[in-house]
């Protein structure tokens, strides 16, 4: 199969809040490091200023629910006796005055609004005498549940304001999720981003995956865990093996083929790229013994494929219709070939069957004749064998 090198994990990194950008540290092809490598940098003053403001809140609903759980001290609760018979006081003043008023007015000695007035005065020092007498219980019996609950949770409320905005604040630096490579940078200093807006994007190739296509025909003799042989046209000197990650069961309609993910390990100096055009080998089925002859000895044939074989000083063509191909060597099924037969692997085209050949090096024997005007063919020849 062929296939291309993608990586092992991709990540579009972006911004988890809005602002202007400060910093941007990276360039595209740079490597990065998971949570250390800073890609980006927003603005903070803003932020600062907005957590000293609820940090300053959060203490003062702090105190504020403290004074309520821990109740009035003894000397508010003197303060508050003291200021009830004040206003005590002031009631029975206010009274009596009320009294005089009362009568003189029944005698037609007191207008009218003077009377009125009076009637408004007691009224007023009445209503003062009841307001501090409920102060003084509530501080003597303390404060009611339902306050100090309502207290308690406008502190858990300005904690949360408070840790919202160092979130924000930790969020105003955008960290590389993953360990590889910086491929694209979407940021430049003084950009406006918005929340969700692209920063970049990284890519970890430590291990790669080399994605192919698997035939309906074949899919279903694959494996996961099956081992895969890969050779990549930029590394022609290099082999990897790998081993299938996955298979996803979904085939494209169009040409009846199934996705394979191969996993392979790169190299330290990460000499596999992503993009790189790959060919795969997958070794699937169960092990058999079968013969094998180099694609290099095939002669092909209107009838089908053939090679020759060297007996005797003579060679011999055989014919048969090739089997499968196993790197550089084809099967020859049935029994037409034996292993250790000699076979012709350079100079066969010019070869037919009953023809004298010598081994190349080999010296001619005085008067032996052979080929075209008594010369005999040479060749290279080379055992057939099993695999």
């Amino acid at each position: 199969m062929v296939g291309t090198v993608a990586p092992y994990r991709l990540s579009i990194v972006s911004s988890e809040i809005e602002g202007r950008v400060e910093t941007v540290p990276v360039r595209e092809g740079d490597p990065v490091v998971a949570g250390e490598t800073i890609i980006a940098s927003l603005r903070r003053t803003d932020l600062e200023i907005d957590l000293r403001i609820e940090k300053a809140e959060l203490a003062k609903a702090f105190q504020d629910y403290l004074r309520l759980k821990r109740g009035s001290r003894p000397e508010e609760i003197q303060a508050y006796r003291a200021r009830l018979r004040e206003k005590k006081a002031e009631l029975k003043r206010d009274e009596l005055e009320l009294k005089r008023a009362r009568d003189l007015f029944k005698k037609k000695i007191l207008n009218r609004s003077t009377y009125d007035q009076a009637v408004a005065k007691y009224q007023i020092s009445k209503s003062k005498f009841a307001a501090e007498e409920y102060n003084l219980r509530i501080s003597e019996i303390g404060p009611r549940k339902e306050e100090v609950a309502k207290a308690r949770a406008e502190v858990a409320r300005m904690k949360a304001r408070v840790a919202s905005i160092e979130d924000k604040l930790g969020k105003a630096v955008i960290l590389s999720p993953l360990t590889g490579f910086l491929t694209e940078k979407s940021l430049e200093v003084g950009q406006w981003v918005s929340k969700g807006g692209k920063a970049g994007e990284v890519i970890e190739i430590q291990k790669v995956l080399v994605r192919a296509s698997v035939s309906e025909r074949q899919i279903s003799s694959v494996r996961v865990g099956d081992s895969a042989k890969v050779t990549l046209d930029a590394l022609p000197n290099r082999k990897f093996r790998g081993r299938i990650a996955r298979i996803i069961p979904k085939a494209d309609t169009k040409t009846r083929t199934f996705p394979v993910e191969i996993e392979l390990q790169n190299t330290p100096e990460y000499t596999i790229k992503v993009g790189m055009f790959a060919r795969i080998v997958l070794e699937y089925g169960a092990a058999s013994s079968v013969l094998l002859v180099p694609k290099d000895a095939l002669l092909i044939r209107p009838r089908g494929a053939s090679v020759f074989i060297l007996e005797k000083g003579k060679v011999r063509e055989v014919s048969f219709r090739p089997g499968r191909n196993v790197d550089s060597f084809v099967e020859v099924p049935g029994e037409l070939i034996e292993p250790g037969m000699m076979i012709v692997v350079q100079g066969n085209e010019k070869l037919r069957g009953g023809m004298k050949v010598r081994l190349k090096g080999q010296r001619r024997r005085p008067g032996a004749r052979g080929g075209k005007g008594g010369r005999p063919a040479r060749g290279n020849t080379q055992k057939g064998g099993r695999g």
